[in-house]
């Protein structure tokens, strides 16, 4: 659990700065994630800040990605696999084990396993783009920035300096453009993007353009490298900004509003269309 929310509050850090995933992590300021949640309401940008996320395969399986292609050389130190059944004494001792040497404990085969992300790895490999933005660069980089008073933070992907992009890495069930771009827009990474280029840009006083590589999460793995348009970023960052003036005004006043009392309801088109072409009224 994260400390109490107004930690965020005054901030003063800004750049980029050398920090490792934990000391990333316990450093109170508000990240694309947390900020996404405000398009609900305060009151669950406020729960997401205090509870975070809990792991699972598929988030552990992401890092994993993440790894293998851009810093390969931190794999073993990383990640130890496990075959078989994970329950039992010896599966136990194996991640005290693991866990005495800050390594995470990766299934060997099957889904979300070592051996299918070195699988679906190497359909990156496949790709000349792919190829040419991982050619040298930074990965894992923590920026830091002040919106609004209040502390913010983003953890890159990949800082590309042999194509000068900033690369984002997705595994998504479905690589189609026109697919993948719904669930851009459904997980906010319009904002998160946005965000991240925005403090990057500050940072190095430069612009930087963001392309997206999009890998499947089941066989072939297949892979696109998909750029964002600045359109689509400059719009999320003022979604994002929005919400942050808002997270100011809640933590000067404490108060976190929910989505809200005397809503109208939204009915879907095709109830309406059904309800008329049926000519069923209420008795």
């Amino acid at each position: 659990m994260n400390e109490p929310i107004v930690s965020v509050l005054n901030g003063s850090r800004t750049g980029l700065v050398d920090m490792t995933w934990d000391e990333y992590r316990a450093f109170p300021a508000l990240n694309g994630s947390c900020i996404v949640h405000g398009r609900k309401s305060l009151l669950h940008l406020k729960y997401a800040w205090e509870h975070g996320r809990p792991d699972t395969d598929a988030m552990q399986y992401g890092r994993l990605i993440h790894c293998l292609l851009f810093e390969p050389r931190e794999v073993e130190a990383r990640y130890q696999s496990w075959e078989g059944r994970r329950a039992g004494n010896d599966y136990k001792q194996f991640l005290a084990d693991a866990e005495s040497t800050g390594a995470e404990v990766i299934k060997a085969t099957g889904q979300y396993s070592l051996e299918s992300a070195t699988e679906a790895v190497q359909g990156f490999l496949r790709s000349a783009r792919v190829q040419a933005l991982i050619a040298a660069g930074r990965a894992e980089q923590t920026v830091l920035a002040v919106e609004d008073g209040v502390q913010v933070k983003g953890r890159l992907d990949w800082v590309s300096t042999a194509e000068h992009v900033l690369t984002d890495l997705k595994t998504t069930a479905e690589i189609e453009p026109a697919l993948f771009g719904r669930t851009f827009f459904r997980y906010g990474y319009d904002l998160k993007m946005g965000l991240y280029r925005r403090w990057l840009n500050a940072a190095t006083h430069d612009t930087w353009p963001v392309e997206c590589i999009v890998l499947e999460s089941s066989p072939p793995y297949d892979v696109a490298v998909i750029p964002v348009p600045d359109a689509v970023l400059y719009r999320g960052v003022e979604k994002a900004l929005r919400i942050l003036q808002r997270v100011k005004r809640a933590l000067d006043a404490d108060q976190w509003p929910g989505i809200g009392d005397a809503l109208q309801l939204v009915v879907p088109y095709n109830e309406i269309l059904e309800d008329e072409l049926s000519g069923v009224q209420e008795a």
